[in-house]
């Protein structure tokens, strides 16, 4: 996915792979899409090897690259904190991210300012056509997935909760995973600067910005993983003061 409102990535999974590399230090190019994935799940991020196959889905991803690299992504955790991290993982990626789909694609207010991140660099008849189409796509998973059968406030409310319990478990440790990040917060990052990072005050992003810890965890990442400036010259304004369908 393409830059976008002052990140290097407007998807979540994209962003959190690429910190993950980061993270590990492990060199890579990210390359922008200009026509549909082509992953064999049709779906971002995914990586092309020099072999020209491709490996979709970011976990699979992590968990291959660890392995060829021998790297582990749980950094020697307990048992415990192995658990600790999946719960964080699925609480991300399989609940608080189809709320936050639910408000960029499904609500109309914030529709057009998803739109522009994600086709605007297209010709005109193309960006109408390929807009249309994925819009509809992803409201129908929406709908396949469960969310989009409630009401606005019910969704709020199960993001709500999603956001604070994390901010619970994260409560006055740098990271989720302790004092050194790990997978749980590439993730984390991925899917929070995204909400704070959206041009709209969302309900989802409003809930971020009155929890101190969620805010100061994303300036913490954003200074230690990507202190250049963003991708596409704009500012992180959301954390000044402190010291991004997609699978």
């Amino acid at each position: 996915m393409r830059p976008a409102w002052g990140l290097p990535s407007s998807s979540p999974f994209c962003l959190k792979l690429e910190t993950w590399l980061r993270m590990e230090q492990i060199p890579y190019t990210a390359i922008a899409l200009t026509k549909p994935p082509r992953s064999h799940t049709g779906k971002v991020p995914y990586i092309l090897r020099a072999d020209g196959s491709t490996v979709a889905d970011s976990n699979v991803i992590i968990s291959g690259i660890a392995e060829e690299f021998s790297i582990d992504p749980a950094h020697g955790a307990s048992a415990e904190e192995r658990a600790r991290t999946h719960l964080i993982l699925r609480t991300l990626e399989e609940s608080l991210y189809f709320a936050a789909v639910w408000e960029r694609w499904q609500q109309t207010e914030y529709w057009p300012t998803t739109r522009e991140a994600i086709f605007g660099h297209l010709p005109p008849i193309l960006r109408q056509l390929l807009a249309m189409t994925i819009r509809r796509k992803m409201l129908a998973s929406l709908q396949g997935q469960g969310i989009a059968r409630h009401d606005s406030a019910r969704i709020a409310a199960i993001g709500q909760a999603d956001l604070m319990a994390l901010s619970s478990l994260l409560g006055e440790r740098p990271y989720f995973h302790g004092d050194k990040p790990g997978l749980a917060d590439a993730s984390a990052y991925g899917t929070l600067a995204n909400l704070l990072a959206f041009p709209h005050s969302t309900p989802l992003k409003r809930v971020v910005e009155q929890h101190d810890n969620l805010v100061d965890f994303c300036g913490r990442m954003k200074n230690a993983f990507w202190s250049e400036a963003a991708s596409d010259g704009a500012p992180f304004r959301w954390f000044d003061s402190t010291p991004g369908h997609q699978e």
